[in-house]
C-alpha cells in the first residue's frame, strides 16, 4: 500500500494494531511508501524491499504452498515509468512460486478504466499491458466500483482511474480460485480501499441484547421518550411499577432508535453502498457534491460506531481519535465471552 508516511509513524500504527512483525519502507515527501504487516502464526520471508516494492514469500500453510507476494508501487512521474515496469520485469525472473502482485500501479490498461480529463497517451498504456503479459500475470478482477482512484479539478471537472489493481499467475489462480478484491470507499483518501479475500467463511450472528447506547444522550429527543415510557408503566397501576417502567422504556427506545438511528452498522453499511453507487455513476457536479456530503455523514456515523465500542470496553486506554483496531474487538470479544451464562443449576445439580 501507498503509505504517504515515514517509518516512525508506520511503526505506532503497527504497534496499534498489534502485529507481530513488520516491513516499512518510508515514503517520499507525500507520495509513496510502503508497509508490509503479518501477525505472530504467519510466516513471512522478506526477499527485496527497495522503494519501489516489497517482495517476500509467504508460508500457506499444511493447506497451501509457499507463495510468492509483491506489494508494488508504480512511479508517479511517467517518464520514470519504463523502471518501474523493468524492475517488475526482473522480479518475474527471480523465482518461481505462485505469484501475486498488488497495489497502486499508478497507470491504466486501456481507456476503459479512465473518465474524465484528456486522453491517455497509448503506447503509455501499451508498455503497461506488455509488461503484465511478459510476467505472465492475469488481472484478477474486482468487486465494487469499477475505479479505485479520483480526483476534482478546480473548473468541477472530476477524473477517476482504475489505479489499484491485483495481478497473479496461473499458478497463484489455481491455488487460491475463490480470491475476489473488492474495492471498498474511503472517506478519508483520494484512492480506495483494496481487500483481498482467499477464503470466505459464513458467520452465524448471536442473538441481539438491548443496550442503551450513549450516543442517545446526545439527542435531546431521549429524556421525552423516557419520560413517556415512564409514565405509561406508572399508569398499568401494578404491584412491581418499577418493572413494567424498565420494560415499556426498553420497548419505546427500541422503536425511537430503529427510527431516528436505525442500527449504526447499517447505516454505516447504507452509506458505503451509496457512496459506491455515486463512484459508478458520471461525474456530474450534482454527483460530485453528493459524494462529499455522503462522505462527511459516513465519517460522523463512524464516530458513533467508535462511541458504541468504548461503552462496549469500559477501558480507560481507549482516547480521542483512536480508531476500531483489532484490539479493541478483541476486548470487547473477551468482555462478552466472560459476562456469557450458559444455563443455571438447581438444587439437584440439573
Amino acid at each position: 500500500m501507498e503509505t504517504k508516511s515515514n517509518k516512525d509513524w508506520m511503526v505506532m500504527v503497527h504497534n496499534k494494531c498489534e502485529f507481530k512483525h513488520g516491513l516499512f519502507v518510508s515514503s517520499n515527501g507525500m507520495s509513496g511508501g510502503l508497509a508490509l504487516m503479518w501477525k505472530e502464526d504467519v510466516k513471512v520471508e522478506v526477499q527485496t524491499f527497495p522503494p519501489s516494492h516489497i517482495d517476500a514469500l509467504v508460508d500457506g500453510g499444511t493447506e497451501y504452498v509457499w507463495w510468492r507476494v509483491t506489494d508494488f508501487y508504480g512511479n508517479p512521474e511517467t517518464t520514470k515509468r519504463p523502471e518501474a515496469w523493468a524492475k517488475l520485469k526482473q522480479l518475474s525472473t527471480t523465482s518461481t512460486p505462485p505469484w501475486l502482485v498488488i497495489g497502486d500501479f499508478n497507470e491504466i490498461t486501456g481507456m476503459s478504466e479512465k473518465e474524465g480529463g484528456s486522453a491517455r497517451p497509448r503506447q503509455q498504456m501499451s508498455n503497461f499491458v506488455n509488461t503484465i503479459n511478459y510476467c505472465g500475470l492475469r488481472d484478477i478482477g474486482f468487486v465494487g466500483p469499477k475505479y479505485t482512484w479520483w480526483y476534482v479539478r478546480r473548473d468541477g471537472e472530476q477524473i477517476r482511474e482504475r489505479l489499484d489493481k491485483a495481478l497473479a499467475t496461473t499458478k497463484w489462480l489455481n491455488l487460491f480460485p475463490e480470491a475476489k478484491l473488492h474495492h471498498l470507499t474511503s472517506s478519508a483518501s483520494d484512492h480506495s480501499l483494496l481487500l483481498l479475500k482467499l477464503v470466505q467463511r459464513s458467520r452465524r450472528r448471536p442473538k441481539k441484547l438491548f443496550r442503551f447506547e450513549s450516543i442517545w444522550l446526545k439527542d435531546p429527543r431521549c429524556e421525552e421518550v423516557v419520560m413517556e415510557a415512564w409514565n405509561d408503566g406508572l399508569a398499568d397501576q401494578i404491584d412491581f411499577p418499577l418493572v413494567s417502567c424498565s420494560e415499556r422504556c426498553r420497548l419505546k427506545l427500541e422503536a425511537w432508535n430503529k427510527i431516528e438511528f436505525g442500527h449504526v452498522g447499517n447505516k454505516i453499511s447504507e452509506l458505503q453502498k451509496h457512496l459506491e453507487w455515486l463512484e459508478m455513476q458520471s461525474a456530474t457536479p450534482y454527483n460530485v457534491q453528493d459524494m462529499k456530503a455522503t462522505q462527511v455523514e459516513l465519517n460522523c456515523w463512524n464516530e458513533k460506531q467508535d462511541a458504541m465500542w468504548l461503552q462496549r470496553l469500559r477501558i480507560n486506554s481507549y482516547q480521542a481519535g483512536d480508531w476500531n483496531t483489532g484490539f479493541f474487538h478483541a476486548k470487547a470479544s473477551a468482555r462478552k465471552l466472560k459476562n456469557h451464562i450458559e444455563g443455571l443449576l438447581d438444587e439437584n445439580d440439573c
